[in-house]
């Protein structure tokens, strides 16, 4: 029943149709998380900020409904009912998974990091500045190539934009200095990840 009768008022409880108010703000945040679509360069540093900041102001006002909806719900019935955690509990899940489940490019490094390392070798055994375009284990690269100060950098294909590239860095006879990178993250043995600008 999503109805109580309050004196002579009716007060709907905050329950599933709140929770399902949040489902498409989640949706946005999980869809850039997870990069199930990507906009054109170079308007998609914009629309990324602008798609994250939809999802967050979302969930902030569905948020504020439930308060306000659950404070008078209390008021006027003077109980609580199950279906007020719906929506907390729906928006804790969204979170927990965005937690547990990997990006799509740690996926992706962990899937092909040992084909890299075989193409990086082999780079700089023979001596080979540039592979161009190129794909390892199903993961395509824009270009791989030994930069001048010996590390081999993979340009993700699907991280570059307008402003910066990103990718892997095999630092097997180089030390990368931190300095020249927007980002570099050690991973494991040889690897890091990196962020710089184009």
């Amino acid at each position: 029943m999503m109805a109580e009768q309050a004196g002579q008022k009716v007060t709907r409880r905050p329950g599933i149709g709140t929770a399902l108010a949040a489902v498409p703000f989640l949706g946005l945040l999980a869809g850039m998380r997870y990069e199930w679509w990507s906009y054109p360069s170079p308007a998609d540093l914009i629309l990324n900020l602008g798609t994250v900041w939809l999802g967050l102001l979302g969930l902030t006002a569905v948020g504020i409904f439930w308060a306000i909806r659950l404070y008078r719900y209390r008021r006027r019935s003077g109980k609580l009912a199950w279906q007020i955690l719906v929506a907390p509990v729906v928006v804790a899940v969204a979170a927990l998974l965005f937690v547990t489940i990997d990006l799509p490019d740690d996926r992706d490094f962990d899937r092909a990091s040992g084909g890299m390392q075989d193409l990086a070798v082999s780079m700089l055994q023979d001596g080979r500045d540039t592979a161009g375009e190129t794909t390892v284990d199903g993961v395509s690269f824009s270009t791989v190539y030994v930069g001048k100060d010996d590390c081999v950098y993979f340009v993700d294909r699907g991280r570059n934009d307008a402003l910066s590239r990103a990718g892997w860095l095999y630092a097997g006879q180089c030390s990368p200095n931190p300095n020249a990178f927007r980002r570099l993250d050690p991973l494991t043995g040889d690897w890091f990840a990196f962020e710089q600008e184009s």
